[in-house]
């Protein structure tokens, strides 16, 4: 009989109460808000620099991933992709889930996103797609996963929840 073993995320928790900030793996980390979310995005659609959010979550969430990888000594591609979901969701992000990864492009598909659901509360539904942050975190999994460097993949989404799709869907080029 087969059996299937996940590899489990591993979360090294700290709040300093001095400083008032959580810390994750040693990475100061501010845990999701849709509510904080939605106003920065839309600050960054605003000031047209949605490629500024999406360049700064890349190279933020490149460290994060590579880190944990070496640090954890993760090595095999499904292990990695496994453990990169898993961060994303417990910084509160929502869930994704990689449909397809190879060299030069891939898929990605969010069932649940709270920065969607915070976008519809808030605003109701949009005419294009607002998961810049989700976009950059992509870019930099698929970097991390694959041994590149952070720039080498972009992410567009090309459905959205926000806009009425059921799910949100990204597709990765490398660049």
């Amino acid at each position: 009989m087969a059996v299937l073993k996940k590899t489990t995320l591993e979360l090294d928790h700290k709040f300093d109460r001095k400083s008032c900030r959580h810390y994750l793996n040693s990475y100061v980390t501010v845990f999701h808000c849709h509510h904080f979310t939605t106003l920065y995005t839309q600050l960054a659609m605003d000031a047209k620099e949605t490629d500024l959010l999406m360049k700064v979550s890349e190279e933020t969430f490149y460290r994060v991933l590579n880190d944990y990888f070496c640090k954890d000594n993760v090595k095999k591609l499904d292990e990695k992709i496994d453990i990169a979901c898993q961060y994303y969701s417990a910084l509160g992000l929502g869930r994704i889930e990689v449909m397809h990864m190879g060299e030069y492009s891939g898929e990605v598909i969010s069932p649940s996103s709270h920065l969607d659901s915070g976008w519809i509360k808030k605003w109701g539904k949009y005419d294009r797609p607002v998961n810049y942050i989700t976009s950059g975190y992509i870019s930099a999994l698929f970097a991390s996963v694959l041994e590149y460097p952070p720039g080498t993949y972009k992410t567009c989404e090309v459905e959205s929840i926000v806009m009425g799709a059921q799910k949100s869907v990204f597709r990765v080029v490398k660049s």
